[in-house]
């Protein structure tokens, strides 16, 4: 089959996370010849006309699409769009589920109205909301960027005031929100589609090794890509959870099945949660198209269930 890789374009100075996906690249490249079939790539563009031509010249049957950014989040939707309006067949989630996962705040409403469990939170004017939250450790996110960009330390403020975080809220250069920090243990749920089914890959937990007393126990961006950071050599992922009942493991589970279902019930996805003092779910975020080099979360699953790297793309392309 011929297989047209799409990614994104690498800005004029790539950060840890954009040269991570053209290793990525190379990597779904490398196992695409391997099972055999035809690879072109492309960099994905916004003028939609000159992408609609390059897929045409290409003769591919399918689109492999890597694309992980376009104006932070808030646009990676198009891509798939684009692909549904050809009739050509994608890797990953619809263009309607990229839609509503990739904005946290829409993310968050819709889960909440679904019923699953997400940490509270407020957007600038929601003094209402702001008022009840400040009588918790909060973290500030940003709206519209993934891979933990503008994730740090500094993110998580332990004591806050209402003037502090209105003042974070309004300036007009920063997209972002105030959470309810919930501190407690911090897990990856992967899910792949095999046979049709959606199928949980092993549960991994975070952890977060000799970190001193005050510092967030948080999975930020150096965490996950400045391989020279302490933080990226302190956190550690694992398949033995332990410490923890059948029932809390089973509904961390089926909450995480709920979210794949809500939010298109297509691609491989990347649930992250977090477990409470009394074991109560909440879901942090649910991503859609993860990042899957070798060495990510995703594909240590995938190895955790007994999946090559091969055998996993293979996986991805049969949907």
């Amino acid at each position: 089959m011929d297989i047209i890789i799409v990614h994104d374009r690498l800005s004029a100075h790539p950060s840890h996370d954009e040269m991570d996906t053209i290793l990525e690249v190379n990597q779904v490249r490398r196992a695409l010849r391997q099972l055999g079939h035809q690879v072109h790539t492309s960099t994905f563009t916004l003028n939609l006309p000159l992408m609609e031509r390059r897929l045409r010249e290409s003769g591919a049957h399918m689109v492999f699409n890597l694309v992980e950014t376009q104006k932070g989040s808030r646009l990676l939707f198009v891509a798939p769009a684009l692909f549904e309006s050809l009739g050509i067949d994608y890797t990953g989630g619809s263009s309607v589920g990229m839609m509503l996962s990739s904005d946290k705040l829409e993310a968050k409403r819709l889960m909440t109205t679904s019923g699953i469990p997400t940490p509270e939170w407020a957007s600038s004017g929601d003094r209402k909301c702001l008022e009840s939250l400040i009588r918790y450790p909060v973290i500030i996110k940003p709206v519209a960027e993934e891979a933990s960009v503008g994730i740090n330390d500094d993110s998580v403020i332990q004591k806050p005031s209402m003037t502090l975080i209105e003042q974070l809220l309004e300036d007009k250069k920063k997209d972002i929100f105030v959470e309810r920090y919930v501190e407690g243990r911090e897990f990856n749920i992967s899910i792949l589609p095999i046979d049709g089914k959606p199928t949980v890959l092993p549960p991994a937990e975070m952890i977060f090794s000799d970190f001193p007393q005050g510092k967030p126990r948080i999975t930020g961006y150096k965490a996950k890509w400045d391989e020279q950071s302490w933080e990226y050599r302190h956190t550690n992922r694992t398949f033995e959870i332990q410490h923890l009942d059948r029932s809390n493991v089973d509904e961390v589970v089926q909450v995480s099945i709920a979210c794949w279902e809500l939010f298109g019930a297509k691609g491989y996805v990347r649930v992250d949660l977090r477990l409470d003092s009394e074991n109560r779910p909440y879901v942090l975020e649910v991503n859609l198209n993860p990042c899957i080099t070798a060495d990510s979360g995703f594909v240590a699953a995938a190895q955790a269930y007994g999946l090559s790297y091969t055998a996993l793309i293979d996986r991805i392309i049969r949907g």
